[in-house]
């Protein structure tokens, strides 16, 4: 069975797309790094002739700890992920749709009951809301692995404009400055490894207008770290853009939102 239904009405005014229309069955991850099965993905119930959808909230998942095996992703004690488990540099293409509820979220290394990282206490996924679940290593002289569940607020993005945000990811990173088109001014500034888990602010989206963007990390002290030439971003697209890597081979990403 296929539902769709106007994303305007569907996420209660989420701005992010104004055309686009939903097609419930094709809710996916882009590259399979749930089990959906093992969670429950968002159905259809019929109800005499009539059809409702059930709720759901939606989960994007990041695997970017080059110094931690490969990991396997336990909500609520149960795996959520396939055979063979999420290698570093992982992550979701789209989001994907999970039942709402409060989860207890643990990562593993793969094949073994070893505990890698956890994220603290019980974890409310609220209905049409949105999260990006990260893990991550720390700095020097550890690089041990530490994991964030983020919550994506698109309720107050541009519509006409491009919005995005930067991570700093990389654990070998020192402190590092973010610019658009190699430009004297940073748009962000001091940014240390993982600082957004500790720091709601940095998780949400400035806008700039829509054109083709050359991005530049830099040390805090003025020396290059990496580059990522000739990004379009579009208006009303929602982007976060991420430092990863390690030292000698840092690399900067761009993810578009997507569904």
């Amino acid at each position: 069975m296929e539902v769709r239904t106007n994303v305007d009405r569907l996420y209660q005014g989420l701005k992010m797309f104004k055309i686009m229309r939903i097609r419930m069955k094709h809710f996916f991850w882009g590259i399979s790094i749930f089990v959906v099965a093992a969670i429950g993905l968002a159905g259809c119930t019929k109800t005499g002739s009539s059809y409702t959808v059930s709720p759901v909230t939606y989960v994007s998942l990041m695997n970017v700890a080059p110094y931690s095996p490969t990991a396997d992703v336990y909500l609520n004690g149960q795996r959520a992920t396939p055979e063979g488990g999420i290698a570093s540099g992982s992550y979701s293409l789209k989001y994907g749709a999970l039942q709402p509820g409060s989860y207890s979220i643990l990562f593993k290394k793969t094949g073994s009951m070893d505990s890698l990282t956890a994220i603290p206490g019980t974890n409310r996924l609220d209905t049409l809301n949105f999260y990006t679940l990260i893990m991550y290593n720390d700095t020097m002289p550890t690089h041990g692995a530490q994991s964030m569940l983020i919550h994506d607020d698109f309720t107050s993005i541009s519509t006409t404009n491009a919005n995005y945000r930067f991570f700093n990811l990389s654990p070998d990173a020192p402190n590092v400055n973010f610019y658009l088109n190699g430009g004297t001014s940073a748009t962000y500034t001091n940014r240390t490894t993982g600082d957004n888990a500790f720091n709601p602010g940095f998780n949400t989206f400035q806008s700039t207008a829509p054109s083709t963007y050359s991005f530049l990390v830099k040390s805090a002290a003025g020396d290059s770290i990496s580059t990522l030439p000739n990004q379009n971003l579009m208006g009303g697209n929602v982007y976060t853009i991420f430092l990863t890597g390690v030292k000698g081979s840092y690399k900067l990403n761009l993810l578009p939102a997507s569904y």
